[in-house]
Order: structure tokens, then sequence, then C-alpha cells
């Protein structure tokens, strides 16, 4: 159970209404409902029963709003007397990423804000994208570079696309086509593919699948890495192909070659994730930076 819940779940009490709340909270109501039901479940009981003209509170629904209100209420006292009695005007500014965007464009980016802004400490903690939504709901990371996110992300967080980048075939250096200048991806139609763990890549095999169709063919995934240098590796003991982001080509790669596709060129995206609130002035200064305007995207 994470703060956002007790949020959720206030709301919910307050309105007694499932659509309205989620008005009130800027997400879908079936995001909202996802979350509600999550808590029940955790919780092991009912708090709310839903009837043809609308919600109400359970016994233990009205238990537990009180003690939610009174820990939030308290969480709030805590937050506003460190930001009033202890925090830096520029906070560290605490970035999550994973390592093919640190080789892309992230690294520049960082370069350009420390020369900028060099009194602002900046941490980095490489990431799954899975734990990367976590930490971003945790406020243990203030942005996210994830490259293509889970679709169900943007009711909740700001996403924009930083970069749009090529993607490849990823061939054992002893394939048959590996010496070939370029390929079209349908040539792999008969292949092996290796897709992405979709514990720690949530909504990534989707996106393979949907450069495969594109190509005109369903891949058969077979095998599921849990990073980048793990599918690598797959690939490269001959366990099938794979596709990947161009940018990943700066990974250690042995035995493997990266295989540019024609007829026609694909791209995934690379994005950066946060959430959707006044940002601290350290992100706000990064934010500039990394999409080199005056002001922060519109949402």
């Amino acid at each position: 159970m994470e703060l956002r819940h007790l949020k959720y779940f206030i709301a919910v009490a307050e309105n007694l209404n499932f659509s309205r709340a989620a008005t009130q909270l800027y997400i879908s109501q079936p995001a909202l409902s996802r979350q509600i039901k999550n808590l029940e479940d955790e919780l092991t009981v009912i708090l709310f029963i839903r009837q043809s003209d609308g919600l109400k509170l359970t016994e233990a629904g009205k238990f537990f709003l009180e003690q939610a209100k009174d820990i939030l209420n308290r969480s709030n006292i805590a937050i506003q007397t460190i930001k009033n009695n202890y925090a830096n005007t520029n906070d560290p500014l605490v970035v999550g990423y994973i390592p093919t965007i640190l080789e892309s464009f992230l690294g520049e980016a960082l370069h350009r804000f420390g020369v900028t802004y060099p009194d602002i400490a900046v941490r980095f903690q490489e990431m799954f994208p899975s734990d990367q939504v976590k930490a971003l709901w945790n406020r243990t990371i203030d942005i996210a570079f994830m490259g293509n996110p889970p679709d169900d992300l943007e009711p909740e967080f700001i996403v924009k696309c930083v970069k749009e980048v090529i993607i490849d075939a990823l061939l054992p250096d002893t394939h048959t086509l590996a010496s070939l200048p370029s390929i079209n991806l349908i040539k792999l139609a008969s292949e092996k593919f290796i897709g992405m763990s979709e514990e720690t890549f949530p909504g990534r095999n989707d996106r393979i699948r949907d450069t495969c169709q594109k190509a005109g063919f369903i891949p058969n995934i077979h095998l599921f890495a849990d990073s980048h240098a793990s599918m690598i590796a797959l690939v490269a003991s001959g366990q099938g192909v794979a596709v990947m982001p161009r940018e990943a080509s700066a990974l250690p790669h042995p035995k493997v070659v990266f295989m540019p596709l024609h007829h026609p060129i694909y791209y995934a995206r690379s994005t950066a994730v946060w959430r959707k609130e006044r940002p601290s002035q350290s992100l706000d200064k990064f934010l500039k930076i990394l999409f080199n305007k005056d002001k922060i995207p519109e949402t």
C-alpha cells in the first residue's frame, strides 16, 4: 500500500462516485477502479458497496477513511516541515534510466545541465522500467527514462518523447543474413524471437509484435530476457533473433550483429516520464535543458 492508494480511496469515499473522483485526480476511471480494487484485495475487505444508485461506504470503509485522512495529514505536515526547515532550494535531481538511453541523448543532456547548473547535485539510478514507475510513485526519483513506456502511464504521468530511435534486428554473427548490409524484417518471419520480461519491461513485447506485424508477420516469441544485456546474450548463444533500438549497440555485443532494416525503417520512442504536479526547481531546470525550451512542455 502506498500514499497514492490512500489519496485515491479518500477521493472516491468523499465523492461516492468513481467518475467524479477520477476527474478530480486527473486519472482515468478504469485506472482508478483498478487501484481501489487492488487496495481492497490487499486489505482483504470490501470498502464500498456498489449499488445501482451509486457507492456506499461499508463499516470497514468508514473506519479506513478516518485512518487514511489522518495518515495523509501527518504525512503532509512532515513534508512541509522538512521543506520549511531543512530543504535546499535546489534539491538534488534524481534520475532513473535504462543504460541504452544513457549512451544516447541523456548523457549529453546531463552534461549541459551540469555546465549550466553546477551547484545542483545529480543522482543516477539504473533501473528496469517497472521499477522506475514504482520509484516515480514513491517519489524516490524525479524523472524516468525508460524507452517505450507502458501504455497506461499517460493518465497519471507526463510522458514526452525525447527522441525517435531506429530499430535494428539482432542476429548471431553466424546467421546466414549477418553479412548483408541491411534486410527486410519479413526475412525473419520464420525465426524464433527473444522478447522482454513483462516483469521488468512491461508492454515491450507489444512493441515487438507491432513492429513485426507492420512487416507482415506475427513473431514467435519463445524466450523472454530481463534486460537488454541478457537479450543480447541469448541472441549471441543462438537462442533466437530480436529487434532492439539501435542505441543499444553502444552496449557490449560480442558475436551479435545489429542489422539495419529497410522498406520501411522502423522507429522506437525514447521517452521522459515525470509526475503530474509542479516540478521541483531542479527538475524544472533540467526539463528546460532537456527540451531546449524556456517553458516545460504542455501536458
